[in-house]
This record gives C-alpha cells, structure tokens and sequence, in this order.
C-alpha cells in the first residue's frame, strides 16, 4: 500500500484506523512472520510514519472535504501526532472545534500551534 492508495481508501470511507492496520499487516505479510512472531510494536514505527505522510495528503490535497473531516477527528481523538492535528486544524471547520484546538495546544509546542483558530463552529 502507497500513500496515494491509503487517501483513496479513506475518500472511499476507510477508517484512517483501518488504514494504519491494513498497511502493518502488508508489513507482517510482506515480510513472512508468522503469527508467533508478530509482537503489538510490530512495525509500530514504520505504521506511524506511513501514517504521518497519509494525513499530510490528505491536509494538503483534501482540506475541507467532508469525506476526510470525520475519518481525520476520529484520528485525532486516537494519536498526538502533530501531522494529523494539524491537518485537521488548518483544513476544517466543524462543530467543537475550539475544545480540539486548546487541547491541542496543550499538547503541541505554541510556535507549532499558533496558526490554530479557536473559533467555534
């Protein structure tokens, strides 16, 4: 699975979840292990960064569009990558808004943050 591959899957209705356990599970099979062999950190850090770039497209190509709002909050409320909060901060407006923003901000350095608006929707 290729970047490009993963952002269709989620315009199509994936889980950014189910994308990150599909493109791990390419990972194990890919390499051959056995069930036995497989731990849960598994390819943890190849799936995190696989994932960063897939929520950078998805900000960069597909800011605002409804079919990324809610795969990407459900993301969110899931991982403290900078990428993902980002993506979803910078590229939409939604309901509740401004909780996800200060809750960000708490978890992000203020020069990463500063670009975030606090105004609900």
């Amino acid at each position: 699975m290729d970047v490009q591959a993963a952002v269709d899957d989620i315009l199509l209705g994936a889980s950014l979840r189910q994308v990150a356990g599909d493109y791990r599970q390419s990972l194990i099979d890919g390499f051959g292990f056995r069930d036995d062999e497989v731990a849960s950190d598994t390819f943890s850090e190849e799936t995190t960064s696989f994932m960063r770039k897939v929520v950078r497209q998805l900000g960069d190509r597909h800011a605002g569009d409804s079919r990324v709002l809610r795969p990407l909050h459900d993301w969110v409320l899931q991982v403290d990558h900078y990428e993902a909060w980002d993506a979803l901060l910078t590229g939409f407006e939604f309901p509740g808004k401004s909780a996800v923003v200060r809750r960000g901000k708490l978890l992000f350095p203020g020069t990463l943050t500063a670009h975030w608006s606090e105004e609900d929707c």
